[in-house]
Formats: C-alpha cells, structure tokens, sequence
C-alpha cells in the first residue's frame, strides 16, 4: 500500500509540476526580431532575441530548396562561441545575429532554424527571407539549357564554384540547377580563386584576400615583399593549406608557387625553372633554349599528392611534372614526346612510359589527385604555343584519368570522357571528381560553328550519364575560367578542427 500512495504522489507531482521535467529548450524564448539585407542578395543577417542566451549551445539554418529542385538545401550550423569570435553576439541586450548565405535571389525564401542547447535538448522555427533581383554583368542567369538537372539521376554534389572573371563580383557559386546562390563581395574581378577552410580566396595586385560566406572580406597578405607582382591561373589545395600560382620580379613568368596557410603565411615554395634548369645541367643538357624569358612553360595548376608526398606541376607549354615536396628533385613527366623538351636527355630519362591505348595530355590544365590517387586533368589537346616542335594539336578536348605506376614508370588511363569528340576548347577549363565517378566538366572557351565562344558545364554521374549540361556566352574563356564542386549542405562553423 505504502509503494502505490508514493508512486501516487509521483504521478501528481509530475502532473502538477511540468516544469521539474522541462528542458533547456522548453524553457528558453528565442525570437527573430529583426531581419536585414546583406551586401548581396544572396545573404541576409536575422536578429534573434533571447531570454537565456547561457544556455544556447549552436544553431543551425537551412534554406528550403525551389519546388522541383533536386538540390540538398543549402545549411550551415553555426557554435555560439564562433557567433561571438564574429562580433555577432551582444551578451548585455541578449541577442545574437545569425548570417544566412546561399539564399535565392529574388524569391520568397523559406529558412528553417533549429536552435540547440547544452542539455542536448533542441527546437526548431521557420521563416520568409524575401530578397531582392539580382542583376550582374555575367551571364549566370540566362543559361542555354542543353539539359536540367535529371531528378532521376544521383550526383554526389549540388553546389558549384565557377571560377568567373566577368564582373566586380568574382567568383560565383551555382547550384546543380543552374541558379545563382552567392557571389564575391570584395568588387574584386579575376579568375584566380578557391574555397578553403569555409572561406573564399582571391587576389588582388600582390594581396591574398579572403571573403567569408556572409560577405565580410579582408586582405590577409600582401606578398610584395617576397618580389611578387601578381597571381595567375589557381589557387589549389596544397598539403597543409592553399597553392598561390604567382609571378614575380626577378624570376621566371608563370614558373613560381606558394603554399600558404588560411591565414596566409607562406609555408613552402616552388620554382619550376629553377628545378628544370639544374636538372638539365646535371643531365649534360643546356637550358638555355628551353628554360628561357617569355611564357617558357605557362603553369596553369598544381596538386599535392599524399601517397607520395609530391606536388605536380601542369605546364601548359610543356607537359606534367612530379617533384618531391621536400626537396623539389624530379620523380617523373608525363607528356607529349613530340614536343621540345622531348628532345633533351635530361628530361627524357624521367619520361613515363605510355600503357597501350593511352594518351599523353596536350596543353592540359586542371590537374589534381582523385580519391582512388589517380591523376585527373583536362586535357585542352592544345600544342605549344611557345617551343619548336610545338607537339600534337587535337580536334577535340577530353577529360583523363592515369594511374601512374612509379615502380614499373608506366601511366595508364583508367576513364576518359571526349564527349564524343565533339567539343575543343583549346585554353583553361577544367575537370574534378567529388565522390567517385561524380564529375563536373567544365569547357571555358568551346568554340561554336559560327566561331563564336561558349563556357559549356555538365555534371556527370557515377553510372557515366549526364545529369545537366549548361551553356553560357564568353569572348575570352573568363565566364566559367573552371568550375569545382562545392558541399554547403552541411557547413559547420568553425570547422571541426578549430573548434577542438
């Protein structure tokens, strides 16, 4: 009898007393109170208003995507203390503001907010950003559809970060349905950018800058004084942080390369000609009809590869390249054979063999290392513009996949896409694998039969089909100059590794 009038006295307590039981996120009011414009369309900072802001943990927003889209909907999560570092937190009015990026431009946009706390308890709103048309010098949004994104076909990506030179508002990000969703905010105009560490990176004169998603920009670093003069072609991730392609006073043009941290501070860097030079002076070989003044070797790209700790060079002019990250010596060139630097033993003797029914790129851009560490470029097929023997020139542009074999000195071509030898796009563009066998292909200057230019982007699916296929008009191939994936579906800030 005595259990049953105590678990009696349980059930009314609890009846008559919720509040015992309530968590964190039962107990805390948050409003939105205030909604303002950002520098873009594309970006809106809501106010939230709290009566406890002690125990709110993160919060998270999520942009619902257009009917019919087949797009993930664009969404970060964002730590208080990240909010606070920003200058978005006001402990004494117990407010915080929360950046929403990657909003449609000119629509009713519905945001989703789920708010976290310390007891793991969580709840959730939802409200309208209307914003407002957006109205830019490139041609993003009137594509030439040759095919929307297929719903019915899976694509391991939905974002993408094109590399566009056409206005004071470099880069652009897309998504997979062709629709703008961000754009450059620092009235910068030029090609040379990337995404790193949740931030975007671009030039200016001798400067490094980097813009946030919420469109804040600042410059990071002024290489001057290490004699640069100017960027060219990319920035690509390096092994610990981003690769500068960089010219500079007293070297050689379009031979240098800088990694650089995200705060950039130079870690390591890379002179082609140098490396070229001292090998063909080992080899018995004089340079100086090959490494010479002008545009000798036109590096247009560089990746870091794991596996072996090596970087590999893309010089446009000449072939690919493979040196040592520590000590810059020579491991191995893949590249055309009846192109001049063919004809110097120095280098011949550090030429990959070609397995059958292999190509060796021509004038290729775009390298970098798969997931399964295998070498992906565009290859332009393109001769030198700049040495005698000039090598091949094709009808045709393709994307390809080797594997290079270091032991047996072999390169093999695992997956090519010509697209049935119908498009040449002689200079820039590019190729990249996101999850395998997901590409995003991107021709930059595809010539049409009237002899105009195209900027032409299609996404492939790991089945070998196309999943969309856009096209854009260009005069110089600085529209889409190249195209990567991009996953803001699940943005976290700061990224994993700074918040531990």
């Amino acid at each position: 009898m005595r259990i049953s009038i105590l678990a009696l006295t349980a059930v009314i307590i609890a009846a008559t007393s919720p509040a015992l039981f309530a968590t964190q996120a039962d107990n805390t009011g948050i409003n939105i109170t205030a909604q303002q414009e950002g520098p873009t369309p594309f970006i809106s900072n809501l106010t939230l208003t709290t009566d406890n802001l002690l125990v709110l943990s993160r919060i998270q927003f999520s942009i619902t995507p257009k009917p019919g889209s087949a797009t993930r909907p664009i969404s970060a999560t964002y730590r208080k203390g990240y909010l606070r570092g920003r200058g978005y937190v006001n402990p004494t009015a117990r407010q915080l503001v929360v950046p929403i990026f990657g909003l449609y431009e000119g629509y009713a946009n519905t945001v989703t907010l789920t708010y976290f706390f310390n007891d793991g308890s969580s709840k959730k709103t939802s409200t309208i950003i209307a914003t407002q048309h957006y109205d830019d010098a490139c041609p993003f949004d009137n594509p030439g559809v040759v095919q929307p994104r297929s719903a019915s076909k899976a694509l391991s990506y939905d974002f993408i970060l094109v590399s566009s030179g056409c206005s004071l508002h470099s880069p652009t990000v897309l998504d997979t349905d062709g629709l703008v969703r961000w754009v450059g905010t620092a009235g910068i105009q030029v090609h040379y950018t990337g995404f790193f560490a949740n931030g975007v990176y671009l030039t200016r004169g001798s400067k490094l800058v980097r813009v946030e998603l919420d469109g804040q920009f600042k410059v990071i670093a002024d290489y001057a004084s290490e004699g640069v003069t100017g960027f060219h072609h990319n920035i690509d991730p390096g092994k610990y942080g981003i690769i500068l392609d960089v010219n500079t006073s007293t070297e050689l043009q379009e031979s240098v390369h800088l990694e650089v941290d995200r705060y950039g501070r130079i870690l390591k860097k890379w002179n082609l000609a140098a490396v070229v030079r001292k090998a063909m002076i080992a080899g018995g070989d004089d340079p100086s009809g090959f490494v010479k003044p002008g545009d000798w070797a036109h590096d247009n790209a560089v990746a870091y590869r794991r596996s072996d700790d090596s970087i590999i060079i893309s010089s446009r002019e000449n072939f690919v390249i493979c040196l040592d990250y520590e000590t810059s010596d020579i491991k191995w060139i893949l590249g055309d054979s009846t192109k001049l630097w063919y004809q110097y033993p120095s280098l011949r003797k550090f030429a990959l063999s070609l397995a059958p029914c292999t190509i060796a790129p021509a004038g290729q851009h775009a390298v970098s290392i798969t997931k399964s560490d295998h070498l992906l470029l565009f290859d332009n097929g393109r001769r030198s513009d700049h040495h005698t023997p000039p090598g091949v020139s094709r009808t045709y542009s393709a994307a390809r996949k080797y594997r290079i074999d270091q032991e047996t000195r072999v390169a093999t071509e695992v997956w090519t896409f010509t697209n049935n030898e119908s498009i040449y796009s002689p200079y820039r563009s590019s190729v990249y694998e996101d999850a395998a066998g997901n590409y995003l292909v991107d021709y930059a200057v595809a010539r049409n039969p009237n002899g105009t230019k195209r900027a032409e982007m299609l996404g492939l699916s790991a089945s070998g089909e196309k999943v969309f296929d856009y096209r854009y008009p260009t005069v110089g191939g600085f529209v889409a100059y190249r195209a990567l994936p991009l996953h803001w579906e699940n943005l976290q800030f700061p990224l994993a590794v700074d918040a531990q």
